[in-house]
């Protein structure tokens, strides 16, 4: 297994297990972790994108669960094939954090 590989993966299981967090209550993200997430949903999602958003998050958000999973993947996102799955668990994990309970 190559390391883009394994970051593949492991990012891929920590954005599922965040979002099963979210959806049985275990993890309640930060209103600025929310509106982050918001952002992120109305942008186009590339490297520089992400790096941009990340930059730009308040030290609060900085030091939420969400950012632990996206960081990472910035060293992802449009670098290598096979990083469209990576992404579509990120869209799912980001569109459920839009969509108010």
């Amino acid at each position: 297994m190559t390391t883009t590989t394994a970051l593949n993966e492991a990012l891929r299981r920590d954005a599922a297990v965040l979002l099963e967090s979210y959806r049985s209550g275990t993890w309640v993200p930060d209103p600025a972790e929310r509106t982050l997430a918001e952002g992120l949903a109305r942008s186009r999602w590339d490297a520089h994108v992400l790096r941009a958003v990340l930059r730009e998050a308040t030290p609060g958000v900085r030091a939420g669960r969400l950012v632990d999973v996206l960081a990472p993947a910035t060293d992802v996102v449009g670098q290598a094939p096979g990083t469209d799955d990576v992404v579509l668990q990120l869209r799912v994990l980001v569109d459920a954090l839009t969509t108010w309970p």
